[in-house]
């Protein structure tokens, strides 16, 4: 849950010209003005402090809000919801946020800069001039808020892709509504309960109610306290100046060559909680550190919630809960407040395994973490002491939604930012970008991606090359999400997702506290890979059975006639179990083409023979 700051001063008030008929946005948007007392009170406001209570709807999470604010810049937010406690602000130079945690970030990503920008122009009331350079103003006919009819007003700019429509009363000229279109993001908000501030001559809205999509967050916010060109007396705008230090190295200042598991192209490392070692999945993709629900029950944890995520596939509750204290090889964490839900049905049917939960932001930010892929290995430093000397790729990286991106070409010709992501397998384009530039219907098969918050069907096309870093890689296969949803393949502002199948070339730095990447190269540069050269997607059933999962179009699995909810009970003669696990299965896949395999399946209550010959699929 993160509150949006308007830092627009969009007071509201009655008007002397009710129902009046118009449609210059620039009137409208003056008699507005009049409305609340005048222009000339509104722009000699210097200072402004708000005291509200805040509900997040369909939770139990309540509590206070304080806004401190210096225009045309300086801002600070303080949210206490009991279970957490987060601030945030900027200080005329940085914008920075503080996480539940404790962990200071600091926001330079182009994003933030162009947010800062205009938030500085708008609250200097630059849109109201017809010839700014900055801001245009349209007027987009009548409509309809609440019963009311409302001139709407939007308000487009030049400085960042941030769109504003305001809705003002026909009748009152209050603002009653306005939607803050971002890239990724929309948020709108309902202003009501309109009283007039005593001893100012402005009429303020005392509550607001905000609805983000598309995480279908809704927050109700009702103001106790409107103060203006008040002294901000003991109010610092700046970044705390200590940040958490929430672990210990068990010796020096580093932890390194702890060993993890690479599984199906996924980091997995071991942590110990309550004296019980569990494999968590590492994943910088994650904006927050969770834990399974299923194994959070059972260590008794208490949950607090829901709160609305952003998923793979689409929108997910979570939970906050306590993580106690927990180890890894080299270093021990104190508790953190972290987010819970169940990952036990992602992971389980599809690995077999008992993965406890997922590592993210709140892990990897207290650390410059080096990946080595090729050799298993993960190194953690401490980033106060850390120095590197190396002759790896160098590459400046601002965190934007606590996440990396670096620049990446495909083909020589799509060529930008692509958002890293050592949670996923695969290379992916994001939707937006593949639908503009025409590769929806490239060529290719068509898989089913199952993350947090449901599937999704991806096609996978062969390419020529990918460059990054300085490396040029053959052949490489990339993901086209078929259909836009609200996951992560939805966004606008990168071109897709580089995931581990590139990333394992190479040893990788993730440094946090600096804002960049590093690449080296890894023992496994430029190694090819085997692929699955069958078609054939299996997991486990609730019986631990292995049942066809599904079946890729056009492949060896499909010419053999298997179908979704098939149960293997043989392969060649042997019975399944006596392979191993599905990991083991798995490999049989990605055996050479032309080997020949005999299946025999269950299907319903009648058993049947089928044979599949592998092949290369692109």
């Amino acid at each position: 849950m993160i509150l949006c700051w308007a830092l627009l001063f969009a007071v509201t008030g009655g008007s002397p010209d009710q129902g009046a008929d118009m449609n210059d946005p620039y009137q409208i948007l003056e008699k507005h003005f009049e409305a609340t007392g005048g222009l000339k009170k509104i722009q000699g406001i210097k200072t402004v402090y708000k005291e509200a209570k805040l509900v997040i709807a369909g939770t139990d999470l309540k509590g206070t809000v304080k806004q401190w604010e210096r225009l045309p810049r300086m801002w600070r937010q303080e949210v206490d919801l009991g279970v957490i406690r987060t601030y945030a602000g900027d200080n005329g130079e940085i914008r920075w946020s503080v996480d539940p945690n404790g962990k200071i970030q600091i926001h330079r990503d182009k994003s933030t800069l162009e947010d800062r920008e205009l938030k500085r122009l708008m609250s200097l009331l630059e849109y109201r001039d017809p010839q700014s350079q900055h801001f245009k103003l349209t007027f987009d006919g009548v409509s309809k808020v609440m019963d009311e009819d409302c001139y709407a007003v939007t308000i487009a700019n030049t400085v960042s892709g941030t769109t504003q429509i305001n809705y003002y009363s026909t009748a009152t000229f209050y603002l009653i509504k306005m939607v803050v279109k971002r890239p990724n993001s929309q948020e709108t908000t309902f202003f009501f309960d309109f009283r007039t501030i005593e001893g100012e001559g402005l009429i303020l809205p005392f509550k607001e109610v905000t609805e983000t999509a598309p995480a279908g967050e809704k927050q109700i916010m009702e103001y106790s306290t409107y103060d203006n060109n008040k002294p901000l007396e003991g109010i610092s705008f700046d970044p705390p100046a200590q940040d958490v230090k929430d672990y210990r190295f068990t010796s020096g200042s580093s932890a390194p060559d702890i060993p993890f598991q690479l599984i199906e192209n996924h980091v997995y490392l071991p942590i110990t909680i309550n004296n019980k070692e569990q494999l968590w999945v590492l994943d910088c993709g994650a904006a927050v550190t969770v834990v399974d629900s299923g194994y959070a029950a059972g260590l008794g944890f208490s949950f607090e919630g829901p709160i609305k995520g952003q998923g793979a596939s689409g929108t997910v509750d979570l939970y906050y809960v306590t993580l106690p204290a927990y180890a890894m090889n080299g270093i021990e964490f104190n508790a953190q407040k972290v987010l819970s839900m169940n990952i036990r049905d992602i992971f389980k049917p599809i690995l077999g395994l008992e993965i406890a939960g997922i590592l993210g932001y709140d892990f990897l930010s207290r650390f410059v973490t080096r990946i080595d892929y090729a050799r298993e290995k993960i190194s953690l430093y401490d980033p106060g002491v850390f120095d590197y000397a190396g002759s790896g790729k160098v590459i400046d990286s601002p965190l934007q939604d606590r996440m990396f991106s670096l620049p990446m070409t495909v083909d020589s010709i799509y060529t930008g930012q692509w958002r890293l992501d050592i949670g996923s397998a695969s290379i992916d384009f994001q939707y937006p970008f593949a639908r503009d530039h025409g590769l929806l219907n490239r060529t290719g098969i068509d898989l089913v991606a199952i993350g947090a918050g449901g599937s999704q069907t991806i096609r996978v096309s062969k390419f020529s090359t990918v460059e990054i870093g300085g490396y040029t890689f053959l052949n490489p296969l990339i993901g086209i999400p078929q259909e836009e949803g609200v996951g992560a393949f939805s966004h606008s502002t990168v071109i897709g997702n580089v995931g581990n199948i590139l990333l394992r070339n190479f040893a990788l730095y993730l440094d946090y506290a600096q804002q960049r990447l590093i690449l080296e190269p890894g023992e496994d540069l430029g190694k090819t890979f085997p692929e699955d050269k069958s078609g054939l997607h299996i997991q486990y059933d609730p019986d631990d059975q292995i049942m066809v999962a599904y079946i890729t179009p056009g492949t060896p699995a499909a010419d053999a006639g298997f179908q979704k909810g098939d149960i293997i009970t043989k392969i060649t003669g042997k019975g399944v179990a006596e392979y191993g696990t599905i990991l083991d299965l798995r490999k049989l896949f990605k055996e050479k083409a032309g080997l020949h395999y005999q299946f025999v399946i269950l299907r319903g209550s009648e058993t049947r023979e089928l044979e599949l010959t592998l092949r290369d699929l692109f």
